[in-house]
């Protein structure tokens, strides 16, 4: 690597010509010619000297569940310093909060038994956005990602498939380079595209889909792959729509949509008489929630848009055991199919094309099973998540049976496709079969809250309390040096948070104490904690840390534990339980005295 190359440490890229160059002075340099003339020479020797060795720093451990009006971090040091360090720290805050905050969303919805990897890297802002969306969805709960410089940097397990570029770049079997793989336990080279076919024999019948109506380029791609990565083939099973005789006999019928990639003017489903109440267009719309580490807790209304690549493409008759259920696609619109003991059916072109790519993900499977390797699973990237997923499970159940493999059971099936909280939730409802999701757009850009808006405000000056002011009550700061303390119910669940002026003796177990809403005189609530948690530590002070900093594993766990002190209505996703943050008497009655000291005095005439 030469000089000018980049380097990259702790996630930060830098230029290795220039890592000797002192920053600070470069910066002053900078300075210099940038602002205005006639500034005193002893200003930037005083920018030349500084230091954070007079500021001390107190933090929320990193991994508990914050709540608004409480402040993350607690600053003191002389003005300018700490003036100095607000955007810094706000940058460092708001995004890794919000990431973590999402992530941490979604694992509830998904529940702890279904893993969740993030896919974002493509979607996020920039590179180094992307390295942060993929350490704080660890943090948050997800257990991978598709992100390999994020595995190198911060050790999380690297997860992902192949694209469906490989499997297009495929077009018959001859063009494969080799064909020979080492069997696992005897070393012997094996043409594992030879054991492919055969087994593809074996299952056409098995799973009623004809080897004529199969892509050899796919075949071709997937023993490729499976030659490269024979302990860790997953594969995407979707890729193509393959012609079959439903296809031809549905592209006659007269209503059928002829055209499914315009994006201009995507076609109107039809949809049964019975849809459960709901229309083509928007689901339920936004309801009010509460905030966990500034994030809104509700759930946002979907967009009325429908992809092209979900349009129905035809109508499909229903039988007297069916009905009609109107659910959420992989987009988090909706769509009407048809159910039958809850399983979705769609048309046979759908079945016929998916079902091609299992049974040549099965043959390669079984394949790989004769050389003594087993298969990881598969991805679907498209269509009804819900249905494909069972029938998936269905033909993995049938395989396992059949050829006597009782590990294809427990195939791992991953869904993919602009996946979000909503989706997840209504796949829930189906009944699907996926063990896996793998999540990109929503998650690393957080499209249900795009920002998180933690603010930094000065709140004592020289021991003066400070407080700005606003029509606006939630804009109105708390004055003075505070600390928080989160009051414990006897079952263990977190009940309140209670800011107090430093001078105030903490809380006490056991002993009534009484909470006051900060500016709403009627509601207040006595307390009796059965346990008391001090939610500051000192991390900073004299130059130094102060505290042993956490793992990311460590921080990982901790987001799960701080989740779990939580009551479940408080983290619902529909109406969720406002968690209570509460002042002291004391402090309730500081702020308001403070602010009628200086709020104006308005004159009539």
């Amino acid at each position: 690597m030469n000089d000018r190359e980049l380097g990259c440490a702790g996630g930060q890229f830098m230029d290795r010509g220039r890592m000797n160059q002192n920053g600070v002075v470069q910066h002053i340099e900078y300075l210099k010619q940038t602002l205005p003339e006639g500034i005193e020479h002893e200003f930037f020797e005083y920018l030349g000297n500084l230091t954070a060795r007079d500021v001390t720093l107190y933090a929320i451990d990193e991994g508990t569940v914050a709540f608004p009006r409480v402040p993350i971090i607690k600053i003191e040091g002389p003005l300018i310093i700490v003036q100095l360090l607000e955007t810094t720290l706000l940058t460092l805050v708001n995004y890794a909060s919000l990431m973590a905050t999402n992530a941490a969303r979604y694992r509830m919805v998904a529940g702890k038994h279904v893993k969740l990897l993030e896919f974002g890297l493509r979607r996020a802002q920039g590179p180094d956005g992307g390295l942060s969306a993929s350490k704080y969805s660890y943090t948050g709960g997800f257990d991978g990602t598709s992100n390999v410089l994020a595995g190198k940097l911060f050790n999380i397990p690297v997860k992902g498939t192949h694209a469906h570029a490989y499997i297009t770049s495929f077009s018959s079997i001859g063009e494969l380079k080799t064909r020979l793989i080492k069997h696992k336990q005897t070393g012997i080279l094996e043409d594992l595209l030879e054991h492919a076919v055969r087994h593809r024999a074996l299952l056409s019948h098995l799973l009623d889909v004809s080897t004529e109506e199969s892509s050899e380029g796919e075949l071709a791609a997937m023993v490729s792959y499976a030659i490269a990565f024979p302990d860790g083939f997953m594969a995407l099973v979707d890729t193509y729509d393959v012609k079959s005789r439903e296809t031809e006999q549905a592209n006659t019928e007269p209503k059928l949509i002829n055209d499914i990639k315009s994006e201009n003017s995507p076609p109107k489903p039809k949809t049964s008489p019975s849809t459960n109440g709901h229309q083509n267009g928007q689901a339920a719309g936004h309801v009010n929630g509460h905030k966990t580490n500034g994030h809104q807790n509700g759930v946002a209304q979907n967009n009325g848009s429908r992809s092209p690549k979900d349009t129905d493409i035809q109508d499909t008759k229903i039988p007297s055991t069916t009905t009609t259920k109107t659910t959420a696609t992989a987009t988090g619109t909706l769509k009407t199919t048809t159910v039958s003991n809850g399983t979705a059916y769609l048309p046979k072109y759908v079945e016929k094309s998916f079902r091609s790519g299992l049974l040549n993900f099965s043959a390669v499977a079984l394949a790989l099973n004769d050389l003594g390797y087993h298969a990881l699973g598969i991805r679907i990237d498209s269509g009804d998540l819900a249905y494909l997923s069972c029938l998936a499970r269905e033909t993995f159940e049938k395989v396992a049976e059949r050829f006597k493999v009782p590990w294809f059971n427990k195939l791992t099936i991953v869904a993919s496709n602009d996946i979000n909280e909503d989706t997840i939730l209504s796949l829930n409802e189906q009944g699907h079969k996926i063990d896996c999701f793998g999540i990109g757009t929503h998650l690393v850009t957080c499209q249900r809250q795009p920002a998180l808006g933690c603010v930094y405000k000065l709140v004592e000056i020289n021991g003066q309390p400070r407080i700005k002011l606003s029509q606006d009550v939630e804009k109105v700061t708390m004055p003075g040096n505070k600390n928080a303390y989160r009051l414990y119910s006897a079952d263990g669940h977190a009940l309140i948070d209670l800011l107090q002026k430093v001078s105030e003796p903490p809380p006490a177990v056991g002993q009534k104490v009484l909470c006051r809403h900060p500016f709403q005189e009627s509601k207040r609530a006595y307390v009796i904690p059965s346990h008391v948690e001090s939610l500051y530590k000192v991390y900073w002070k004299s130059g130094k840390i102060c505290q042993q900093l956490p793992t990311l594993e460590q921080v990982r766990e901790k987001v799960q534990i701080s989740l779990k002190t939580l009551r479940n209505d408080h983290k619902r996703t529909l109406n969720p339980t406002p968690y209570k943050v509460a002042v002291s008497d004391n402090l309730y009655n500081f702020i308001h005295d403070l602010w009628l000291q200086n709020a104006p005095i308005g004159e009539l005439s």
